[in-house]
């Protein structure tokens, strides 16, 4: 057999485009622009299967299509894709909820923290690359052994072509996973009410130690996707960042949480309106300061959740400019 160094050379080039150049690329726009973050460990093992990629695909140029040794590198390269994208995909975490990825926002108006758990992801790629590699794994068998092997359901059919039509299904599957994923996504619907706080002074209005406060958030939630947002866990706390008077509202201090996390499955196809949270404030020195002073609070929010396989854990902090009473 005669060693194709054209086509090595050529396809060596366009593997190293995708494997190494465009994640690299992607890697720096994203963190350019602040939008995930990646540890120089996570970009360092990406480069290394990058490397052994563009080999494996040099290699697998190396014979004519016709041959046996073609076959056995296509499905050593095509496995390997597999696992290079469940490493990309997080798949190598086991027995942890979240993925490889984390998301961070922040501007004056808004800081949002949101971790991604993408192992479901992670599996259906190697799943299709498996069954797309068993393809070339019984042609190989076929060219080596000259003899096609076939299986008969009221016809014969050639059992590389049943895998190559089972490879073509699952990427039919995973693109089809990924436009609903979207078309759901993109009809999600979150409304924040309003903020409002319930103060009751037990009748003595000079006297603070037995009064009591309230803030209480309300909001809908409007999910006209096919994929349910199940076992969600809401939980908020109130910090003051700074006050006019630090000595009756000190400053950076949590003065307020939820008793217990808010939880609930919201199903696909419905709209769940009024929904209300209720963060108490028990210290009746700080009622006492907020009653008093003005100031600058932010509202954090803690929110978990599955969505079409995917765990989403979601950090959100909210600027809450106080007016006392």
């Amino acid at each position: 057999m005669t060693i194709q160094y054209g086509k090595m050379i050529l396809h060596g080039i366009l593997t190293a485009i995708f494997y190494i150049a465009v994640p690299l690329i992607l890697f720096y726009v994203l963190e350019l622009y602040n939008i995930m973050t990646f540890s120089d460990s996570f970009k360092t093992s990406v480069l290394i299967f990058g490397i052994i990629g563009v080999v494996i695909s040099m290699l697998r140029h190396a014979f004519p299509e016709d041959t046996s040794a073609n076959r056995l590198i296509r499905f050593g390269i095509t496995v390997y894709s597999g696992i290079f994208l469940f490493y990309i995909f997080g798949g190598f975490n086991p027995g942890r909820s979240l993925g490889t990825y984390s998301i961070d926002y922040s501007s004056p108006l808004i800081s949002v923290q949101a971790f991604l758990g993408l192992q479901l992801i992670a599996w259906l790629f190697l799943g299709s690359t498996i069954i797309r590699g068993l393809q070339y794994l019984i042609e190989a068998i076929e060219l080596r052994k000259k003899k096609e092997y076939k299986v008969t359901v009221k016809k014969e059919f050639r059992v590389s072509r049943i895998f190559k039509a089972l490879g073509i299904l699952a990427s039919l599957v995973i693109l089809g996973y990924f436009g609903s994923i979207i078309y759901s996504g993109l009809n999600l619907d979150f409304n924040l009410q309003n903020i409002a706080y319930d103060y009751d002074d037990n009748f003595t209005p000079i006297d603070f130690s037995d009064d009591s406060l309230s803030l209480n958030l309300t909001f809908d939630v409007g999910n006209a996707g096919i994929y349910a947002i199940n076992n969600v866990s809401l939980n908020a706390e109130l910090f003051t960042v700074e006050t006019d008077n630090a000595s009756a509202l000190p400053w950076h201090t949590k003065i307020g949480g939820i008793p217990s996390p808010y939880q609930k499955t919201f199903h696909s196809f419905t709209n769940t309106v009024d929904q209300t949270i209720s963060i108490s404030i028990t210290n009746t020195t700080i009622i006492y300061g907020l009653m008093t002073t003005d100031g600058d609070l932010i509202l954090r929010l803690s929110f978990s959740t599955t969505y079409a396989g995917i765990f989403i854990a979601l950090n959100v902090s909210l600027p809450f400019p106080w007016t006392h009473p």
